[in-house]
């Protein structure tokens, strides 16, 4: 209503850089900028498809509809020009770095 960017609570943990981050974790540096053009909240999605979460699952993770996944989803899949969400997460094992820094196109 103020102009302002509203960020869902339960995605906080998930942009924080993390030093620690495992393969498989969803953390990444906020100020990323994804091949291929993906956005920020693209790119943690596409490291959920990774880890072989649901569009429920994700929905629940970030406070938003499964209708907004299913976008964000499409979205992606255009992007890296994937048939599949299982092509998509291929894509991201070799094209994202597991501590979030995206290699280089």
């Amino acid at each position: 209503m103020l102009g302002e960017t509203v960020f869902p609570s339960a995605a906080l943990g998930l942009v924080e850089n993390d030093d620690t981050a495992q393969a498989g974790d969803v953390n990444h540096d906020v100020n990323e900028v994804a091949p291929r053009g993906l956005s920020v909240r693209e790119t943690v999605i596409l490291r959920c498809l990774m880890q072989g979460d649901s569009n429920k699952l994700i929905a629940r993770r970030f406070d938003i509809t499964e209708a907004t996944v299913k976008v964000h989803v499409k979205a992606i899949l255009r992007k890296i020009q994937a048939k599949n969400r299982t092509q998509a997460a291929i894509w991201a094992a070799s094209n994202l770095r597991s501590t979030g820094q995206v290699l280089p196109d």
